[in-house]
């Protein structure tokens, strides 16, 4: 219960504060909440399905890309760790917009890439990098003992890692792999940059069409904190459910 009536408290706090900034700003900035959300809800909503589209395929591939670098960065090859290793250095050290525009503007001349795969691919090659080192660090995290115990029970090398091992990763990276997403969510706004009509790019459409720029970034910004909420609750969930007693 005490637990409970702290957070309503730091919540209660933290609404306090944005209130009074809100108050400060109302003196300077005259609101117009009648116009943005009713006359462009449906701006809104065709951008954040674009941005829910581009963060599901984006949040796939990279997974995709998490397991297949992560398993190649503990193989007992060391040709595939230094591949691993190479592709998460370059892309930890790049800016995702610079990765963006490299993949639009430079090999998407090339292959014709759409703009949205262009963005998906994008995003896909650099969070993959941070989803190699946190499946890496969810099989690092496995005692030596059970890869001794699989083998002795004479398991094959397949079924010790993918019955018995990644398992196990999977559920020690839960949270490390649910912030990632969420990272996801977030720097897909970064797609706004080649005009994908997503939900920033849309926020930013009503801005100029509304004279309304307040209104729509707070707007925006809601939505997004909806949904990497409700993401952050489902992964809570999922963790006490997969928790070891």
């Amino acid at each position: 219960m005490n637990r409970i009536l702290k957070k309503i408290s730091i919540a209660a706090f933290i609404a306090a504060i944005f209130g009074v900034l809100y108050y400060l700003l109302s003196l300077q900035y005259p609101f117009h909440w009648n116009i943005v959300p009713t006359d462009y809800l449906n701006l809104y909503f065709l951008g954040l399905l674009m941005t829910l589209k581009i963060s599901f395929f984006s949040i796939v591939l990279s997974f995709a890309i998490g397991i297949i670098g992560g398993i190649m960065k503990v193989a007992k090859s060391e040709t595939l760790r230094d591949l691993a290793g190479v592709y998460v250095t370059f892309f930890r050290n790049i800016p995702l917009l610079v990765v963006i525009l490299l993949v639009y503007y430079g090999v998407g001349t090339i292959f014709d890439f759409p703009r949205f795969w262009a963005a998906v691919i994008a995003l896909s090659t650099f969070e993959g990098a941070y989803m190699i080192e946190i499946i890496r660090a969810g099989i690092q995290s496995i005692p030596k003992e059970q890869f001794e115990t699989a083998e002795a029970l004479g398991l094959s090398a397949k079924e010790r890692f993918f019955d018995i091992i990644l398992p196990q990763a999977f559920r020690n990276s839960l949270p490390s792999l649910t912030g990632q997403f969420i990272s996801l969510v977030k720097d897909s706004s970064l797609a706004s940059i080649i005009a994908i009509n997503e939900l920033t790019q849309r926020g930013n459409q009503v801005a100029t069409m509304a004279l309304a720029s307040f209104e729509s970034y707070i707007t925006i910004a809601v939505i997004y904190f909806t949904i990497t909420y409700a993401l952050s609750f489902i992964s809570a969930k999922i963790e006490r459910r997969f928790a070891i007693p």
